[in-house]
């Protein structure tokens, strides 16, 4: 019998300003995705920081010694299928607009965001 293919989604509240946090949901919801299951990430509050263009290259998950900057873990999950999403107040509260962002699959507002947690199957919040 085969798996059930299940929603995961993690909603990342944590940006630029704890560093050593910013691994992890990249590299849970690769995980996911590589367990065939649809995984997406939706980054609200000062996580939306991340995605800021030039900040994936020069954010060391790590600040000594040999450390994978942020950019390795982005692209991982996007070789895997993994689904980024930013919360469109965030944007105003992180100062930039979207042409200020990585490539993204979309922003979502408070209905969006509450109607994907009620469709997922697991939520995770970093």
């Amino acid at each position: 019998m085969a798996e059930e293919t299940k929603k995961y989604l993690y909603l990342v509240t944590h940006g630029t300003e704890t560093p050593e946090r910013s691994a992890s949901p990249f590299f849970l919801a690769t995980t996911a995705a590589l367990m065939d299951h649809e995984s997406t990430m939706v980054f609200t509050i000062t996580a939306t920081s991340l995605l800021k263009k030039g900040v994936p290259e020069t954010l060391h998950i790590k600040e000594t010694g040999d450390s994978s900057t942020l950019q390795f873990f982005i692209e991982q999950a996007r070789e895997a299928g993994v689904k980024l999403y930013v919360c469109a107040p965030s944007l105003d509260l992180n100062n930039c607009t979207l042409e200020d962002l990585i490539e993204i699959d979309g922003v979502v507002g408070g209905t969006a965001l509450n109607e994907m947690a009620a469709e997922a199957d697991v939520v995770i919040t970093f």
